[in-house]
């Protein structure tokens, strides 16, 4: 996806020599859920844990490959088996200990444990070897093409072994990594503290003394704090903000590449959701581009396949479904509910977006003999809610946190991904082997084929509808500079830094 800019400053560009120091304050509506790297699902987490720790290799800023972190080189066996690495040797834990060899082996153990949501990711690693400090070997069970874009994966961050000799609930109180940034403190519901690792590896970063990410759920809230400068930030401000951004002085909002899709999801554990028919006619009765015009503001494309245009994998052969009422009734009427029924889409108290996005599906729904009741849930709230399975409907958003195909591939389309397809529940032996035959296959072309497949399925049962393809859009202060997100979602706020 193409990026787009509007505004003055661009895509943060520096204006001038970078300065350090400087306080920076970014405002979310989600609270993280762990800062345990094996844990957590969701982005709030995700993106904070990737300041603290560092990972074997990392994505390119451009997604177009992954470059050199904690390992310098790696290389594949001649028999495609194994997967050797090399550490770098002046890498350094915050608490002083240097990170060796051991350290990687105790940290993959336990992304590869049942609990770990991304255990999907490693289970193809057999055995780990570390003939010396700065030297890990990884044996797979079958030739593994993604492994060094798995190894960017943020749920495979390098802690100390055995945690520094602490259980896994209290590290995550205080976690210790050998990222650009350090933990500080942890004020829940309120705000979560990192500050300069002024022994990171990379000399001269960060450039930034901390950074703050206040939790705001009410996008108006956020938008307000970023006119009055008590934020530099404002993740996903709503689109309706965005012209009055665009024009105010010292303000900027920027659109960059990103994986994001964004999906209305159905709890497929529930009658009649579990209906296909029911499923095939919400998605004929919505009008995406209705939607697109007025929510969305026309910045973001409909959505076909689960898959973005960022990703090579991307089938661009299916089409956004049309809105078409007459088909939808039709649909409906070969369902278990013929004459309809009612429904409940749970949304996040506070966001504007999805509350005006909810209203345009819920009348739209009524034509077609479907109520829909709208019921607002404070985030955290509703992230659990959808992990219970305590849902009927509710909008999601995912970006791929890895280079390669893989890791979305099974997150969107397989039971076992992560979050039992997108907390739809929906369940394909099929999709789990056509997943497992596309990583291990020898050539692009051939993986390609897979994935068209997996993206075909997912089209044809409609566990969950892709609504929209979305670049990530920022609000923020114009003495912010260097912010550029990757397509990956990755901050790099190590890169960043604030203007007197």
């Amino acid at each position: 996806m193409a990026a787009c800019s509007s505004g003055s400053g661009g895509s943060g560009g520096a204006a001038g020599k970078p300065q350090s120091g400087g306080d920076l304050v970014m405002a979310r509506a989600d609270e993280a859920t762990s800062l345990l790297p094996s844990v957590p699902t969701d982005n709030s987490a995700i993106w904070i844990i990737e300041e603290i720790y560092s990972t074997l290799v990392v994505p390119a800023q451009d997604g177009s490959g992954v470059q050199p972190s904690l390992a310098t080189k790696w290389k594949q066996s001649a028999d495609k088996l194994s997967w050797t690495f090399q550490l770098r040797k002046d890498a350094k834990f915050t608490d002083g200990r240097p990170v060796t060899s051991a350290d990687v082996k105790f940290s993959i153990e336990q992304v590869q444990k049942k609990s770990s949501p991304f255990a999907f990711i490693d289970a193809v690693i057999t055995k780990m070897d570390t003939p010396d400090a700065h030297t890990i070997v990884f044996h797979t069970a079958k030739p593994w093409a993604p492994l060094p874009a798995d190894m960017a994966l943020f749920a495979n961050s390098i802690v100390p072994k055995d945690y520094g000799g602490k259980s896994a609930q209290e590290f995550a109180k205080h976690p210790i990594g050998s990222g650009p940034f350090k933990f500080d403190s942890w004020t829940k519901g309120s705000r979560l503290k990192i500050v300069k690792n002024t022994d990171y590896w990379q000399k001269g970063t960060p450039k930034l003394d901390s950074v703050t990410f206040n939790v705001v759920p009410d996008s108006n809230t956020r938008a307000t704090q970023l006119s009055s400068g008590q934020i530099q930030i404002n993740e996903y401000p709503s689109n309706s903000s965005i012209k009055t951004v665009s024009k105010t002085p010292g303000l900027k909002f920027s659109s960059f590449p990103s994986s994001e899709v964004d999906y209305l999801g159905m709890n497929g554990s529930r009658k009649p959701l579990n209906d296909v028919n029911v499923r095939k006619a919400i998605r004929l009765a919505i009008d995406k581009e209705g939607i697109l015009k007025s929510v969305y503001y026309d910045r973001a494309k409909l959505a076909g396949p689960y898959l973005s245009p960022t990703t090579w994998a991307h089938n661009d052969a299916i089409k956004p479904t049309k809105f078409d009422l007459k088909a939808a009734k039709a649909a409906l009427a070969k369902s278990s509910v013929p004459s309809g029924f009612t429904t409940t889409i749970t949304i996040s108290s506070g966001d504007q977006d999805a509350s005006a996005e909810a209203q345009l599906i819920q009348s739209a729904l009524a034509k077609i003999g479907i109520k829909l009741k709208i019921k607002s849930l404070d985030p955290s709230a509703l992230y659990s809610a959808k992990g219970a399975g305590n849902y009927d409907m509710a909008f999601g958003l995912y970006t791929t946190d890895i280079v390669d195909p893989d890791e979305i591939a099974r997150f969107g389309g397989t039971f076992s991904g992560g979050v039992h397809t997108l907390y739809t529940w929906f369940n394909s032996p099929t999709m789990n082997k056509l997943a497992d035959k596309a990583s291990s296959g020898s050539d692009q072309a051939s993986r390609k084929k897979d994935y068209d497949q997996m993206q075909q399925i997912i089209d044809d049962n409609v566990p969950y509808i892709p609504l929209f393809y979305v670049p990530g859009n920022y609000s923020y202060s114009s003495k912010v500079h260097g912010f550029k997100p990757g397509a990956t979602g990755n901050y790099f706020l190590e890169k960043v830094w604030l203007s007197k």
